[in-house]
């Protein structure tokens, strides 16, 4: 994404970036870019969907799939939509516009697929269910197994809980679940923060000890080193006020709000300078790439890891016929160029190293 950013403003452009895990007040402030005219593009993630109204003309997909914190996939016909219904503003732009970059046919069939129904909602355990389970057991485990087999009325669909049980795994058969109460425990294990953050969940771990000791909340993580450390450092103090505000001290929140404030002002301005000054490099060697290479390792490291398989190592195409590896190697590289677009024809020489 900063490399789409960087390499829009190299060529005159004036950007703004929306991505998920941008801290809310930063979004706001690049938002604000954009609606003002200081910036005329906005580079973002599926997260302009979720009911952003800018003044945009036209929405055009770079990319038609997205990782759902699984795996990666298609966009499904409902992003699509709320992706694309972003184009035009009424009294401005009355006629919103929407471009495909590539796979344009099946794009354009998603964006007039007509709408399924809802016909269910979710539910997820209330205070007043974990307060009747308490009379029966104080293992949130049990709960858990107990989760899984209920079988949720028709038109309704229960929620995974996989956040928290995996939280759970962590402290299981500890003080912590032996000195708190299920509810108290489940409130805590239902914190809302990103549990793929190992540093965030080693933050919960060290903050409910403390807890039940009965010591001092620990410091979250803060740096301003990076982007990334900026980013992390603003999750880490938002996860710190949670504990706070659960406990009640809002004192002591007032000073961690004011922290927080300073990483989303840092990320602001991370952006803007990490934008000027990003240069696209090989994620190996550190080669540097032009911003319209489409790959991330250079072409020497592509072949070099070829050529580092086993002599005796075969491809099979469609698990049928066997090629030649130098062949193979010619055509792959072909069908690189070719998707990358770029306008060369390249000479293999019997070393593969060099080419013209």
């Amino acid at each position: 994404m900063l490399e789409t950013a960087s390499s829009l403003q190299q060529r005159g452009y004036s950007v703004s970036m929306i991505y998920g895990s941008m801290p809310p007040e930063t979004r706001k402030k690049q938002m604000q870019n954009f609606i003002k005219g200081e910036t005329t593009v906005i580079i973002a993630t599926d997260a302009i969907g979720m009911g952003l109204n800018l003044p945009i003309r036209r929405i055009v997909f770079l990319q038609n799939d997205k990782f759902d914190g699984t795996r990666r996939r298609r966009l499904t016909s409902q992003e699509v939509k709320q992706i694309a219904g972003r184009a035009g503003r009424k009294g401005l732009y009355n006629i919103g516009k929407v471009a495909f970059t590539n796979d344009i046919p099946a794009m354009a069939k998603l964006l007039e697929k007509k709408d399924q129904e809802v016909h269910t909602f979710a539910i997820a355990p209330t205070s007043s269910v974990l307060e009747r389970f308490q009379k029966y057991s104080r293992r949130l485990g049990t709960f858990f197994e107990l989760w899984e087999k209920f079988e949720s009325p028709e038109g309704t669909e229960k929620a995974s809980l996989s956040e928290e049980q995996f939280l759970y795994e962590t402290i299981k058969d500890t003080e912590i679940e032996a000195r708190l109460s299920a509810g108290d425990l489940y409130g805590f294990l239902h914190l809302p923060f990103s549990t793929k953050e190992q540093v965030l969940v080693n933050q919960w771990q060290e903050t409910m000890f403390a807890i039940v000791n009965g010591t001092e909340l620990p410091e979250p993580f803060m740096r301003k080193g990076s982007l990334e450390d900026g980013e992390l450092s603003y999750k880490a103090v938002g996860l710190h006020l949670l504990f706070l505000y659960r406990l009640d001290r809002r004192t002591e929140a007032t000073y961690w709000e004011r922290v927080r404030e300073t990483f989303s002002d840092e990320v602001h301005e991370r952006l803007k300078t990490d934008v000027k000054t990003l240069t696209k490099q090989c994620r190996n060697c550190g080669e540097k790439l032009s911003n319209d290479f489409k790959y991330g390792v250079c072409d020497r490291c592509h072949f070099t890891k070829i050529r580092s398989k086993p002599r005796n190592f075969k491809i099979y195409p469609h698990g049928k016929m066997k090629i030649p590896i130098w062949s193979q190697l010619f055509f792959g590289f072909f069908k690189r160029e070719k998707q990358s677009g770029q306008p060369h024809f390249y000479l293999f020489l019997p070393s593969y190293d060099n080419h013209a």
